[in-house]
């Protein structure tokens, strides 16, 4: 058991070495993001969340380790627990049963077998004793059921916690897979030429655009369709929010970057949902139970031009939400999923200026996941400001 424990707090000190790696390969790419738009810069961007998200594939087998190890140790200790429980009921049995063949002589059969009465109230007193050692065991057997009940308990939280992880783990690497693929893409595209690179970015600001205006001009008429009173009443935690660490980057509506001149994305009519600070991998929670009603991802059709890999899921409250730029895509249409349940991870995908998740709130009853003009199946809808439910 000793070695066991020493293995745990190996793993651990292992675990925050490899959190502190992660820390700075996220620092290095948060940094680029400022740089400017170059091959050389966008290549060692890529290079460097490669080197991130392989840690955090480090970190993953690491915490999976380390819970193999805690589940041995409850496992043990579950089977220790076990054994005092089997060596304390047998204790008990034998007590009952000297109690019993105590208590089966009437009281004067019990004084007429002693020649001294001190004698009869030290058989008394005996069997004082053997009660309170039967109340002593019973007592120690309700603490020893209730500690191997939490043991149990304990183990069932690490076993699915290790299922967790094992499917966290091939999610990681895939996210890893697809961002190299990336990169080679991004080289082979660009003939890993600086003029090839600039004209592409141009190509796909153009692509941008024309899909800006068609969503903007879609989604202003479904806007019209939206009841608000027919919607939950506004009020904090009837959304859950779809990261655990919430940092607004991009507002709602009209905001400093929609209105400035760098930012002209949506064609100066504002930001139809919020942005969240969400490096590459981070999960995405799913903000209420639904049916998920749409994914899809518009790089395949427009590189870099909307909204990338996303998810919409239609809630029983007529709200539906949509997550958009994600690295990984873990849910299908007609999924149903739960509050707070993984449905995929956060990534760069479609048009973004770095590692984000967008986030938006729709009336359900107008959304529409239909053929785009320019890009391939998006979703469009009647937007609201999520602000007012999370």
């Amino acid at each position: 058991m000793e070695e066991l424990k020493n293995l745990i707090t190996e793993r651990e000190g292992q675990i925050r070495e490899i959190e502190k790696e992660i820390e700075e390969y996220q620092r290095q790419i948060d940094q680029k993001i400022g740089e400017a738009s170059t091959l050389k810069n966008e290549i060692k961007r890529l290079e460097t969340v490669v080197k991130k998200l392989n840690a955090d594939i480090r970190l993953t087998q690491r915490k999976l380790n380390s819970s193999e190890l805690a589940i041995e140790k409850l496992g043990i200790e579950i089977g220790e627990k076990t054994s005092d429980i089997a060596g304390r009921k047998k204790e008990l049995a034998a007590i009952l049963r000297e109690f019993s063949e105590a208590e089966s002589d009437s009281l004067a059969e019990t004084l007429l077998k002693h020649k001294k009465l001190s004698d009869f109230f030290t058989s008394l007193q005996y069997l004082e004793n053997l009660e309170a050692a039967i109340g002593s065991d019973l007592e120690a057997l309700k603490i020893l059921k209730l500690e191997l009940e939490e043991r149990q308990a304990e183990e069932k939280t690490a076993k699915e916690r290790l299922e967790n992880l094992a499917t966290e783990l091939e999610d990681r690497r895939a996210i890893q897979t697809n961002t190299q693929q990336s990169k080679n893409q991004l080289l082979a595209a660009t003939k890993n030429k600086e003029v090839e690179y600039q004209k592409l970015l141009r190509e796909r600001e153009k692509k941008r655009a024309e899909i800006t205006e068609e969503i903007r001009k879609t989604e202003d008429e479904l806007r019209l369709l939206v009841d608000p009173s027919s919607l939950p009443l506004p009020r904090p935690g009837i959304l859950a929010w779809p990261v655990q660490i919430p940092k607004i980057t991009q507002g709602f509506g009209k905001t400093t970057f929609s209105e400035s001149a760098a930012g002209d994305v949506y064609g100066k009519n504002g930001h139809n949902g919020i942005d969240l600070k969400a490096a590459i991998g981070t999960p995405i929670l799913a903000a209420e139970e639904g049916k998920i009603k749409g994914t899809g991802n518009s790089d395949t059709v427009c590189p870099g031009g909307s909204y990338g890999k996303w998810i919409v899921i239609e809630h029983p409250n007529k709200l539906a939400t949509l997550y958009a730029h994600l690295s990984l895509i873990r849910t299908s249409a007609g999924q149903e999923v739960t509050r707070g349940e993984i449905i995929g991870y956060s990534g760069d995908t479609g048009y973004t200026t770095g590692p984000h998740l967008h986030f938006t709130v729709y009336d359900a009853r107008t959304v529409e996941v239909k053929a785009s003009r320019v890009c391939g199946f998006l979703p469009y809808g009647g937007y609201i400001d999520p602000m007012i439910y999370l």
